[in-house]
């Protein structure tokens, strides 16, 4: 098991999230940014499924993050009301 994957996918998971929010300024790291050091640890050999896991995580919280963010504000009560 690889530490340096498992702390880089830790310190993601921690600063991901008010990165992408920000504060009353808003984001201040774009979701694209997330994604590429997602993906850059997806490409090292031998993960393992709880390390694919926690990245597939991350990944679908950036895929709502942009659904929720990108959307019209109408579009946006459809999305949560068929989901």
């Amino acid at each position: 098991m690889n530490t340096f994957i498992d702390e880089g996918i830790a310190h993601i998971a921690k600063v991901m999230r008010p990165a992408l929010y920000g504060d009353l300024g808003g984001s201040y790291l774009p979701s694209t940014y997330w994604r590429q050091r997602l993906y850059r640890i997806l490409d090292t050999t031998h993960l393992t499924n709880a390390q694919l896991r926690a990245v597939d995580s991350l990944l679908l919280e950036l895929d709502e993050f942009d659904l929720c963010t990108k959307l019209p504000s109408s579009a946006h009560a459809q999305v949560q009301l068929v989901s």
